[in-house]
């Protein structure tokens, strides 16, 4: 699976060697995944993990910083370091201002099994802004 980082070329894994007697971190996981307690516990993490990589990316994209980000929301750096490395799993609440913060909408959405039906939940969505009329006419009559 290629790696690509923003302004720089595409580095493909295969093409790098890995030093005699150590194993790439896709090797290792595959094994331990063998471990039915292992993979129980991986498998309750997919969802952490899918967000923090979300946030990552929305903030990479955005040119931000860690600690650009966490100037707009008003904390610390290290904060965002802890819920980007999952080591501290924020609310919902704290992801939808993160996303707000990177300029992005965010919504959880539900399928229920067995249906076609989709149920949104909207956290953060830009507000449209309200058109403004340059119409003369459109204005009102000034008093003389």
């Amino acid at each position: 699976m290629p790696i690509i980082f923003p302004g720089r070329k595409e580095l493909n894994m295969k093409e790098c060697k890995i030093p005699a007697g150590c194993r790439t971190f896709d090797e290792v996981i595959r094994e331990k995944l063998k471990d039915t307690g292992f993979k129980k516990v991986w498998n309750e993490l997919d969802a952490e993990f899918a967000t923090e990589r979300a946030l990552i990316e929305l903030r990479v994209r955005g040119n931000e910083t860690q600690k650009k980000l966490a100037d707009k929301l008003n904390t610390k750096q290290a904060y965002i370091s802890k819920v980007e490395s999952g080591r501290v799993s924020p609310t919902i609440s704290y992801i939808a201002k993160m996303a707000d913060a990177l300029n992005a909408d965010a919504e959880i959405v539900f399928r229920p099994r067995g249906s076609k039906e989709v149920i949104k939940a909207v956290l953060v969505k830009a507000q449209k802004k309200p058109a403004t009329k340059t119409n003369s006419k459109s204005q009102a009559p000034q008093r003389k």
